[in-house]
């Protein structure tokens, strides 16, 4: 009975592990979670992808860069607003995230721009994306496609550029919204 017992919780702690590993992407203390991506709207080959970063290290490290063959580049973004005006830019050296620290990617904020998808992204689709963090061996990470963003992120949460996005409305380079 004592056997029973103990494979019993043997088993179910296997299976509680197995589950983590399956939300959470690791490398040498970092690891993603809740990644995400949007499905890609109807005739455009773009979408934005969101995660939390956790940095369990006792030194900074810097996320430089995210690859996947499903889109032909994937940029590290974030949202600003300036002068009432919301606009995204670039962070060409990447982010840092501090000893301990976590860096949440969501709508608003930091985020992935993909362009160039290589094929429409639906509902339910899993896509592997790699992030290259100094110092660590690369982090594949499956994200989700999603049409909202996961449990406890804004329900209302706005499209990548900080702004609701309508059926049919696109972003195009300089495009400035009040």
């Amino acid at each position: 009975m004592r056997t029973n017992a103990f494979l019993s919780v043997t088993v179910a702690c296997a299976v509680a592990a197995s589950a983590l590993a399956a939300q959470a992407a690791t490398a040498a203390g970092v690891s993603a979670s809740e990644a995400w991506l949007r499905p890609t709207p109807a005739g455009m080959a773009m979408t934005s992808g969101y995660m939390l970063l956790t940095n369990a290290t006792g030194k900074p490290v810097r996320l430089r860069s995210v690859t996947s063959p499903v889109a032909r580049s994937i940029t590290l973004h974030r949202s600003v607003v300036a002068g009432g005006v919301a606009r995204m830019e670039s962070v060409g050296d990447g982010v840092l995230i501090p000893p301990g620290g976590t860096l949440r990617f969501q709508p608003g904020g930091y985020h992935l721009m993909l362009e160039g998808v290589t094929q429409p992204l639906k509902v339910g689709d899993k896509v592997t994306l790699n992030l290259t963090v100094e110092g660590v061996a690369p982090i594949a990470t499956v994200f989700e496609v999603r049409s909202a963003p996961p449990a406890g992120m804004d329900p209302d949460a706005k499209m990548h550029d900080g702004m609701k996005m309508h059926d049919g409305m696109k972003m195009h380079d300089g495009m400035k919204m009040r």
